[in-house]
């Protein structure tokens, strides 16, 4: 074993034990997300602690986008860089971090995004953005809906919460280049994407 996977996977068990421990975390049909294979998991967005709790409830190496500045961050952006951050500048368009995310897709990498793009207020879902359907589309990958609930928003409720994740069929590949490849197809792509994050939540309020 590497010692960037030594790394890795020493922080994923210490992560998931916690998480396991305080939160009681459950994780439900992680049979729809590949073992192998380029994937992106999406992911609704309403707590810091969803990156984390999104990759400590899957079985693989993952990536995800982390702001620039937590780089610069003496220690931290060693750590994070080990864990597969990828930096990006927030609130404009980036293609060195769309470039690198392309490249972790093409060596069969898995991906976090959020389309959200930020946190919402954990009741009502933001309108998508279309980075999502623009990486998706142009790495021909699959997507995995992912829907996390009774994650803590604030900092008197980080001991008081259960917190769940709950996947959902992928989007295939197949279905993902039949969108238009170009703002509006990025866009539409990625209101589906969120659809399928609803239909999820749906689901859980059934019971």
């Amino acid at each position: 074993m590497t010692m960037h996977k030594l790394i890795y996977w020493t922080v994923w068990s210490l992560a998931r034990s916690v998480a396991w421990l305080v939160y009681g975390l459950k994780m439900f049909n992680r049979q729809y997300v590949p073992a192998t294979g380029p994937v992106i998991i999406a992911s609704n967005h309403q707590s810091y602690l969803d990156p984390p709790v999104v990759s400590i409830s899957i079985s693989r190496e993952v990536h995800f986008f982390a702001k620039e500045e937590l780089f610069r961050i003496f220690g931290l952006g060693w750590l994070i860089t080990e864990l597969n951050s990828i930096p990006v500048r927030r609130g404009v368009y980036d293609p060195k971090s769309i470039k690198g995310v392309l490249a972790a897709l093409e060596q069969g990498g898995a991906l976090i995004l959020f389309p959200e793009g930020t946190r919402g207020n954990g009741v009502d879902f933001l309108p998508p953005k279309p980075g999502i359907g623009l990486i998706a589309r142009h790495g021909r990958v699959p997507i995995v809906p992912t829907y996390v609930y009774r994650s803590p928003r604030t900092a008197a409720s980080l001991w008081r919460r259960r917190i769940n994740v709950r996947f959902g069929p992928p989007i295939s590949a197949d279905q993902v280049v039949g969108f238009a490849d170009d703002r509006d197809g990025f866009q539409a792509l990625a209101e589906l994407v969120m659809t399928r994050i609803a239909d999820i939540r749906r689901e859980v309020q059934k019971g």
